[in-house]
């Protein structure tokens, strides 16, 4: 009898164990989704027929479109604030490429640039939301300018010659990293946000463009063809310590930090066309987020403001299946 009840008592005993452990892992689940509950990632997709923007959960849920521009849109990137996108823009008649800014939701979308000499693309904003820097060419030769994020007359940074793309903004406000040929191949340059003191991170045979700062100005992610691959790369953010984050088949590119710090979205060409995937900081765990036959590229991830409430004033986290990569 008491061997029974022996058994008994160890059979309840890992069975609450194991509730207790679910339990656990349950709740350390729901914090990780309410980290991630007020993230939001926009992207670039051609699935309506022409280059859009799309907005979805950072897990791949609840894809909607959010521009509708009769010749397409691209290069989308999130205000610090959550509130605003700005974007490239074709929908004006010589459909040559101009800076908008729109709401989160696509509505009441602005033409910031306007104007008739020039193609404007590639927009990043300031961390302080005042300011839009972005790429611009006049004459045949793409050069960085800065303006109000209201608009207004722009300014020229970049002088030098040769082509100067993907601007991004350090979060301590104070430089500017960007790509330039000037030197025969793409590499990685910073500047003061005045345009002064331009100084070459990178520097070999091979390319290096796309550069993103990452949210505590540590580190700069890239991508480089340096390993005869295009693939995403990560640096100290005075060029040291480069380390290879993905090494698929095929090209990645385009990487774009989590808020956080602790993820890094990307466009991959591993499925045979681009989808938008995201990754650990340190390269681990690529996961497809888009999986549409469409090309989907060029995503920004930013913070959003509003978190859904309940009546009883408790975050209401939304549960969303992780697509995994094919």
């Amino acid at each position: 009898m008491k061997l029974i009840s022996l058994g008994r008592w160890i059979q309840a005993y890992y069975l609450c164990s194991g509730l207790l452990g679910f339990a656990v892992c349950l709740l350390l689940a729901s914090v990780s989704f309410a980290e991630n509950a007020d993230t939001s990632i926009v992207f670039t997709s051609s699935r309506s027929g022409r280059d859009e923007i799309y907005r979805m959960n950072p897990d791949g849920t609840q894809v909607r479109q959010l521009t509708h521009d009769p010749h397409g849109a691209g290069h989308p990137a999130w205000s610090p604030d959550g509130q605003q996108i700005t974007f490239t823009s074709f929908k004006d008649p010589l459909a040559k490429g101009e800076i908008y800014v729109m709401n989160a939701d696509g509505t009441n979308p602005i033409n910031l640039t306007q104007s008739l000499d020039r193609p404007d693309s590639s927009p990043s904003w300031s961390p302080d939301g005042k300011q839009i820097v972005f790429t611009a060419a006049p004459v045949f030769e793409w050069q960085i300018w800065v303006m109000d994020a209201e608009g207004g007359k722009p300014r020229k940074l970049t002088r030098e010659q040769g082509q100067n793309q993907g601007p991004d903004w350090s979060p301590d406000g104070e430089q500017i990293v960007f790509s330039s040929d000037r030197d025969g191949h793409w590499q990685i340059f910073v500047m003061n946000t005045s345009g002064k003191n331009q100084q070459k991170l990178t520097d070999n045979f091979h390319n290096d463009w796309n550069p993103s700062w990452s949210p505590d100005g540590e580190q700069i992610v890239f991508t480089s063809d340096r390993d005869e691959n295009v693939d995403i790369y990560v640096m100290d953010a005075d060029g040291a310590n480069p380390i290879r984050l993905t090494n698929a088949a095929a090209k990645d590119r385009r990487p774009a930090w989590s808020p956080d710090g602790t993820q890094i979205a990307f466009t991959s060409l591993r499925d045979g066309n681009g989808e938008i995937y995201v990754m650990n900081a340190d390269g681990t765990n690529p996961i497809n987020l888009t999986q549409h036959r469409e090309w989907d590229k060029n995503p920004s991830w930013g913070l959003i403001p509003n978190l859904s409430v309940s009546p009883n004033d408790k975050l209401t986290i939304l549960w969303g299946k992780v697509k995994r990569a094919r």
